[in-house]
């Protein structure tokens, strides 16, 4: 009984724990999803490319739909199709939903996206995520009955994480780099041939998910280019308008705007800079604009 009485007190002191890891992020926005609190006309999903690339704000300000930025860096389309259920089953459903391509990258997963459990770990107070852990094999089924069994070793801070100074978060959600370029980028024109032998089913299948998805609550659906500094690759567009519906919109970057072609507005080969970031949001919003 003594034992039992110990375990106990245990366990709820790794609830404690658990609480406490959600204070502590500096990103709070899918604990705000779970809370019901994103309640937005327009939002936008991906990865990086999403996150720094459309500024939300300014989707705002220029089409008259509230908007808000739910892109995170490394997120594969797997993540993104998780997202974007858990966003319609705590809130109300948006109007429009943008995703941002990785083109040509989207549909690999030998690549630096993948599923960010990382962003689930310090929500695992709630049954929801713990269960989202427990199908990615990252949490035992003992979770569902202790609190002890959602813990792991990063939990165990009572320090605030810190927002990072390249891509701070803007109230919108976005994070548009304010750094200033890397020196010695290139504009690379080399023609890449893309090959369906790369792509993974599951990837794919997620693709399909979100178009069901958004067909089925009556979204707008629009699929975004974002550019890289590099020639565009249309092999890859080819095989990506094979997938898409006919009640889907993409959106490509002008790929005539010279904007593209100049190192200030590209940190890197495939993020752009704020400055960069501006440019392509204000195309984005005129597509929507146009397409009203």
């Amino acid at each position: 009984m003594l034992f039992a009485s110990i375990f106990f007190i245990i366990d709820k002191g790794a609830y404690f724990i658990l609480n406490k890891t959600s204070e502590l992020e500096y990103d709070k926005r899918l604990e705000d999803v779970l809370e019901g609190n994103m309640n937005k006309d327009i939002f936008v999903l991906g990865s990086s490319r999403g996150s720094g690339n459309i500024i939300a704000s300014q989707l705002e300000r220029e089409t008259g739909y509230s908007s808000y930025n739910l892109s995170y860096q490394g997120a594969n389309i797997l993540y993104q199709e998780f997202v974007l259920k858990t966003l319609l089953k705590f809130n109300t459903t948006p109007k429009k939903v943008i995703i941002a391509i990785d083109n040509p990258y989207e549909f690999n997963e030998e690549t630096t996206l993948h599923f960010r459990n990382d962003r689930l770990y310090p929500l695992a107070k709630y049954d929801y995520i713990n269960n989202q852990l427990i199908a990615q094999g990252e949490r035992s089924v003992l979770s569902k009955v202790l609190y002890l069994a959602r813990l792991n070793g990063s939990m165990f801070r009572m320090k605030a994480v810190k927002s990072p100074g390249l891509n701070p978060f803007e109230s919108c959600g976005s994070r548009p780099i304010i750094l200033i370029p890397k020196d010695g980028l290139v504009y690379d024109c080399e023609v890449v041939e893309y090959s369906k032998s790369i792509e993974t089913q599951s990837y794919v299948d997620a693709f399909n998910s979100i178009k069901l998805i958004c067909k089925a609550h009556d979204i707008d659906l629009i699929f975004v280019f974002p550019p890289n500094f590099k020639v565009f690759n249309n092999s890859f567009k080819k095989r990506f308008d094979q997938l898409v519906s006919l009640e889907n919109k993409v959106f490509v970057y002008d790929t005539l705007n010279t904007v593209y072609k100049n190192t200030k507005y590209f940190y890197d080969a495939s993020h752009l800079t704020k400055e960069g970031a501006e440019v392509f949001t204000s195309e984005i919003s005129t597509f929507i604009n146009q397409n009203k």
